[in-house]
């Protein structure tokens, strides 16, 4: 089964929306229309139930305002409104109501804030008979609703959250992380507008490709965080953008291509580089050169290689995602390299490896004495984490441990993933 909870704004959805589902995905704030797109998660212990949330709807000369609203609504079999309790007046939220009968959905009513639990409004005239009162600040009435949804615990439920592999969007603001989000999914999933920070909250979605089912978070745009008020709607959209980078198969991180890779880009892209498995760096916009577009594309390649030396083991992906321009290329491009979430390498292979390296470019010494590299095996896969056994594992020059990083990727064929090398003093086991 799937719900659909709608309203005005700031009636509390997304605290409604916490308070049921396993985790706290959306954000809550004081300011109104803090959620701008929908979002769905499992109703905590109930498989069988999806819960969707939605920014507060408004209409105009008849019509609700809101893109897509129609997509989302052929998935929903039950409208979940929600009024605030406090509110003196709800002819606007009966128009609302009789504007969504049209869509031949059934309907719950939550009247929310009811901080007293009182329970004495009259809201008959509204026409919804499944009535439940709430109050998510002292979680009255919550036990109650909880109760109603068991109901449908044996239905059947045709959504499914799991996927084969995650994808990531990042960026600063405005570079064109929703449009290309909307570009691999095939519809208008998130909103995309050209005032900055339009995305406040991590925006979910899926696409089939090749057999393979892909999720996709959209995230907010990421800012410096002297500029951010710890009480303000960006400081907690930042927090949740970093909180989900290591849990996702592969993060995309997107730069203007007028803009470059420049200062916040390379501060966000070290935050992102250091929680990564996989990364790929995408070059958007490049509609907008009509002059030596490849030569600006390969003095950008070499600038962001320049500002960051790991890089040189990244992709770098231009596209347009505003023009569709190698959209379906990137689609393959992410699919192949799907197939290095979990790469396992043998011991011998990077003994082998350990052994040539070292032998074509020994590092120098150490108070007089040879650096030994004496055995080397891999001991995690995300990230792909290489434990080096030698004799000076604290006095590794970090010139050297770019040339075993370099050499290693070109060795391995491995690029855009995040490696980790250990050097450990413990003797070689096998000695």
């Amino acid at each position: 089964m799937n719900f659909l909870l709608v309203g005005r704004p700031n009636v509390g959805k997304s605290s409604i929306f916490n308070l049921l589902v396993k985790d706290n995905l959306n954000i809550i704030h004081s300011r109104s229309g803090t959620t701008r797109d929908w979002h769905v998660s499992k109703i905590k212990n109930n498989i069988n139930i999806n819960l969707y949330d939605t920014p507060g709807l408004i209409f105009d000369n008849s019509k609700i305002i809101k893109k897509n609203f129609e997509i989302l609504l052929k998935k929903i079999e039950t409208l979940i409104y929600v009024i605030d309790y406090k509110v003196l007046n709800y002819d606007n939220d009966k128009e609302l109501i009789n504007l969504f009968r049209k869509y031949n959905k059934k309907f719950l009513l939550i009247v929310n804030k009811d901080d007293n639990f009182e329970k004495n409004k009259d809201v008959s005239y509204l026409g919804i008979d499944n009535i439940f009162y709430l109050s998510c600040t002292h979680r009255s009435g919550l036990e109650e609703l909880i109760n109603y949804f068991k109901m449908f615990e044996d239905s059947k439920n045709n959504f499914e959250e799991n996927s084969d592999f995650s994808i990531g969007i990042y960026g600063k603001t405005n570079v064109g992380k929703s449009t290309l989000l909307n570009k691999l999914v095939g519809f208008n999933r998130s909103t995309v507008s050209n005032i900055p920070k339009t995305t406040t909250d991590v925006v979910k979605s899926f696409y089939i490709y090749k057999s393979k089912k892909y999720s996709i978070q959209d995230t907010a745009g990421l800012i410096k965080k002297n500029k951010i008020d710890k009480n303000s709607l960006d400081f907690y959209a930042t927090k949740k953008t970093i909180s989900i980078i290591k849990n996702i198969d592969i993060n995309l991180f997107i730069i203007d291509v007028e803009q470059g890779f420049d200062t916040q880009s390379k501060k966000i892209f070290n935050i992102l580089f250091s929680k990564s498995n996989l990364i790929v760096i995408i070059v958007n916009k490049i509609d907008i050169l009509k002059n030596n577009q490849k030569k600006i594309i390969i003095d950008l390649k070499k600038d962001i290689n320049t500002q960051f030396s790991k890089s040189k083991n990244i992709h770098i992906f231009p596209i347009s995602a505003l023009k569709n321009k190698d959209v379906s290329k990137l689609k393959n491009f992410i699919n192949a390299l799907s197939k290095d979430v979990n790469i396992s390498l043998s011991t011998s292979k990077i003994n082998e490896w350990i052994k040539k390296v070292t032998s074509d470019y020994p590092h120098s010494r150490v108070n007089g004495k040879v650096v030994k590299f004496k055995y080397g095996t891999q001991v995690s896969k995300n990230p792909l984490t290489i434990k080096i056994f030698t004799n000076f594992s604290k006095k590794i020059k970090d010139s050297y441990k770019k040339y075993l990083l370099n050499n290693f990727c070109q060795n391995f064929n491995i690029k855009s993933k995040n490696i980790n090398f250990l050097f450990s003093k413990t003797s070689n086991p096998f000695k």
